[in-house]
């Protein structure tokens, strides 16, 4: 189905290529910088090279040869090189309610991925480690792209990638069983379960296991030495030594247990998780065949493969003690991925940007075992606290639930200071749904390659850039259909006499979406689509403030309801490309 913003470029486009009897793409229309000049503009540039003329005297001629009749155009004029059009009001409003309301749901999807297969892994916290602000970023953006690829035509597997084995579960490991007083030797299954039975049901947690990853960094940082240990648990790990995995499945259903509902808070769906655990035996095994094959080489015990040709340096695959790394085990994942997922078409991976290079190094080892996919790594910058950076080595980190309740608390407060009537559990939904929009649009606003510092109370502000206010304004459009009484009929035939500028300010600003979603999916940029929300939040208070709706005549009344219903339906639409909820009221 061809949207109203199509029809009126392809529309613009072919009555000019019919004035001038040459093409003109629909590409070629566009918006202009300055909206009292018009709702779009053609630049007469090329043709007028072409056609060996001057673009102001080509625009002129243009506009007068232009021919309106049987569009939505009520106006044609030039403003220098530029050829300028104007929408009828009541055609250019009428065009994207019906438009709107036929589509529902659907309406700003596209079919640019044709239905393709795309894997997207884009959720990786570790276990034995808390869940923290750190780690919000990437999952935020993992279920806005997600969304956005979907709506955009492809067939998306959402994927999560944890580390529940390696040197930070070594460490957490060797903790626990070094400072219950057993020995690392001797560890017996009886031992384990007795150390496992000491941890309270409240102590089993995340938060709990990450405290303990910083009281061993600290002490591995005193007393280099102990590193002997923590590589002799590593091993033991490896080799499924009865004890040892014990004390790893238990601890690590600690986390996985607190990961799943810190997931549904977040909406997060995944479709395929997968576990280092899961994959490191055939990693090891994939590094034995690439030496045999002479892909990889032995260098001071350890193996290697050289990049240096590609500019990409040497890329360590097996450490000097035998054990994995997170590259021996990438190519396992690749190649599970293969197996589970054998048409797939495109390739992402989204992680923070300190791992560009790795995984350009990762890409090129996999085409020289004759990968031929293609394959993206997206990048993302810190989010920090205006407390600075954290580290879980360091130990100086907040907690995703400590960092939620702040959220919570205070939009509880904001809340109740405007409506002390309201129910606790009112309360507690509406809390939940500003907190969520404050944290998730604060995210996404700005585009990934920067660091984002977060800010509660300005996330969290009714007014300005924020989710709140894109809440508020989609809010006030319930609270007029609401009042009104009518029970809208989709059937009906819409009225001639929209006659306002704010409602097709509105009705333009719906328009877009469709063209707005197509680019944020191909770029994966979500910010196009946050910066859409708060320009169609700022039409709607314009409206809400210009136009005096409930005050209307009946065939008019009727009109700017609809209007106003497809509003709210379609900026709710663009706040669910980004995982932000709609709230009934504020």
């Amino acid at each position: 189905m061809q949207t109203a913003w199509q029809h009126w470029t392809y529309d613009i486009a072919r009555r000019i290529s019919t004035v001038l009897g040459t093409h003109v793409e629909p590409t070629e229309i566009v918006t202009p910088p300055d909206p009292t000049l018009g709702d779009f503009a053609f630049g007469c540039f090329r043709l007028a090279k072409e056609q060996k003329k001057s673009p102001m005297v080509l625009a002129q001629e243009i506009a007068k040869l232009f021919e309106i009749k049987g569009s939505d155009i009520a106006q044609v004029k030039a403003t220098g090189p530029y050829v300028n059009f104007i929408l009828s009001v009541g055609a250019s409003v009428r065009r994207v309610i019906k438009e709107a309301e036929e589509m529902g749901k659907e309406y700003g999807a596209s079919e640019d991925g044709q239905k393709k297969r795309l894997l997207l892994e884009c959720y990786n916290p570790n276990t034995h480690k808390e869940i923290h602000v750190g780690h919000l970023r990437h999952l935020v953006m993992g279920v806005a792209f997600t969304r956005l690829l979907r709506h955009a035509g492809w067939d998306v597997v959402a994927m999560s990638y944890h580390g529940d084995v390696g040197a930070h579960v070594a460490k957490v490991i060797w903790y626990l069983v070094k400072h219950s007083g057993f020995s690392l030797e001797d560890l017996t299954m009886e031992q384990a379960t007795t150390l496992l039975a000491k941890v309270s049901s409240a102590d089993r947690t995340g938060a709990y296991l990450g405290g303990i990853y910083t009281k061993a960094t600290t002490l591995l940082a005193e007393d280099e030495d102990l590193q002997k240990e923590i590589s002799f648990v590593q091993k033991q790990l490896e080799a499924h030594e009865p004890a040892w995995e014990h004390i790893w499945k238990e601890t690590r259903q600690w986390s996985l247990d607190e990961m799943k509902v810190i997931f549904y808070e977040l909406e997060i769906k995944i479709d395929r998780q997968y576990f280092e655990s899961e994959v490191y035996e055939r990693g090891l095994q994939m590094v034995d065949d690439l030496l045999q094959r002479k892909v990889a080489k032995i260098s001071e015990g350890a193996v290697v493969v050289d990049l240096e040709e590609k500019k990409l340096g040497i890329f360590l695959i097996r450490k000097s003690d035998g054990t994995s790394l997170y590259a021996t085990k990438d190519l396992a994942l690749a190649e599970l991925k293969d197996a589970e997922y054998p048409s797939w078409a495109r390739g992402i991976i989204v992680t923070d940007t300190r791992q560009m290079f790795y995984f350009k190094q990762l890409f090129e080892i996999l085409r020289r075992m004759g990968s031929d996919k293609p394959l993206e790594h997206v990048g993302y910058e810190f989010l920090t606290l205006k407390d600075g950076a954290m580290s879980s080595r360091k130990g100086n980190i907040v907690t995703y639930a400590d960092f939620r309740d702040a959220l919570v608390d205070y939009s509880k407060q904001e809340i109740l200071s405007r409506h002390p009537e309201w129910s606790e559990d009112k309360v507690d939904r509406v809390a939940w749904a500003i907190a969520v929009a404050g944290l998730k649009f604060g995210i996404l606003k700005q585009d990934s390659d920067k660091i984002y510092t977060f800010d509660l109370q300005q996330a969290l502000s009714f007014d300005g850039a924020t989710g709140p206010y894109c809440q508020y304004a989609a809010t006030r459009l319930g609270s007029i259909l609401k009042k009104s009484g009518h029970v809208i009929d989709t059937n009906e035939s819409l009225t001639e006499s929209f006659d306002h500028a704010t409602e097709k300010a509105l009705a333009l600003s719906l328009a877009v979406l469709p063209e707005r979603v197509a680019v944020a999916a191909r770029e994966l940029r979500p910010s196009i689509i946050a910066q859409w929300c708060l320009e169609t939040a700022q039409r709607i208070n314009e409206f809400y403030r210009d136009v005096s709706v409930l005050d209307s005549t009946e065939d008019l009344l009727e009109g700017r309801l609809r209007l106003a219903a497809v509003a709210r339906q379609v900026l709710g639409q663009g706040l669910e490309l980004l995982g932000i909820p709609l709230p009934e009221e504020m």
